[in-house]
């Protein structure tokens, strides 16, 4: 098959780019934050075993050089790999659209929006994918259907693992929207609330019951659907019954130790948007091409609670 010729329509792409901002995924960015790297691949700094985590000696000698921060032979490079969507304007569908679309921009920027809106949900798919892949749940915890179990004191004995892991206090946790619900009405996390607040919990107050009292906590809701097009919709959420606490530094770089990152040749995750003809379907066709590569960068940095 021969190549079909596009060109890049530079007004969907700054439409796209810009609603790109509005649709991303939160959670996604909470999770693996986008690390901007200028080249499609390049080395990063992995923190595989406790010994990676050692502070730099700083001190010098007058007179003397400074400690260098630089790659070592052994670490790992990061390999931003082309994605695409695309989707059809029917010409039919043009025709529906009428005067009242002039020139079809409002039919092409609803397409587009379709394709951000699809974007967002794949790459909170690959993130959930890639820490799922990366680390598995801590065994003979979140078993918290038994009242006995605390989930608090549970959630803790995370916290404190990954501090003495890293030597940082993690500072986030994502709780699915299933485990949420089970821990809010949990008895022994309703019973650490004084008076009339025992009949329930809010994400504040159950910060302020951990390790770390400054947890940022997030509720993940991320409904997919597992079938293909054209199939009886079997809907999904992503994060489900799980509870996820790491460590994710407000400045990511290749060098930090968050937990996971996305790496990206430039932050706004659309490269072009591209148009083409494809006359046998009567259809332009419209794609939206961006790279990335998601990375579990420190896996001692995160831990991972699934409820039984």
């Amino acid at each position: 098959m021969s190549a079909r010729a596009s060109t890049v329509n530079q007004t969907l792409t700054n439409y796209a780019r810009g609603i790109a901002v509005d649709k991303k995924s939160k959670l996604a960015e909470f999770l693996a934050p986008v690390v901007p790297t200028g080249s499609a691949s390049g080395q990063y700094k992995a923190f595989s075993d406790k010994n990676a985590f050692a502070a730099y000696n700083t001190a010098r000698a007058v007179g003397g050089n400074r400690t260098r921060i630089e790659f070592e032979g052994t670490d790992p490079f990061f390999n931003c790999r082309p994605n695409g969507l695309e989707i059809a304007i029917d010409d039919f569908e043009r025709e529906a659209a009428g005067e009242n679309d002039k020139g079809g921009l409002m039919l092409e920027r609803a397409k587009i929006a379709t394709l951000i809106s699809a974007q967002t949900v794949s790459h909170e798919l690959n993130v959930f994918t890639r820490i799922r892949t990366a680390v598995a749940a801590v065994g003979g915890v979140g078993v918290w259907s038994n009242a006995g179990n605390d989930p608090v004191a549970e959630l803790d004995a995370q916290i404190q693992a990954i501090a003495d892991n890293i030597g940082k206090m993690p500072n986030r946790m994502v709780i699915g929207l299933s485990a949420w619900r089970v821990l809010k009405n949990h008895p022994l996390v309703r019973g650490r609330q004084p008076g009339s607040d025992n009949i329930g919990v809010t994400l504040q107050q159950l910060a302020a019951m951990l390790l770390n009292p400054a947890m940022e906590i997030q509720i993940g809701v991320i409904p997919y659907d597992t079938t293909k097009p054209g199939k009886a919709a079997a809907n999904a959420n992503i994060v489900g019954g799980e509870v996820w606490t790491y460590f994710a530094d407000e400045s990511p770089s290749v060098y930090d130790i968050s937990f996971c990152k996305t790496f990206r040749v430039d932050s706004s995750g659309v490269n072009a948007v591209k148009e083409y003809r494809e006359e046998g379907a009567s259809s332009d066709v419209y794609a939206v091409d961006w790279t990335e590569d998601v990375i579990v960068t420190a896996p001692l940095a995160g831990r991972r609670i699934t409820l039984s």
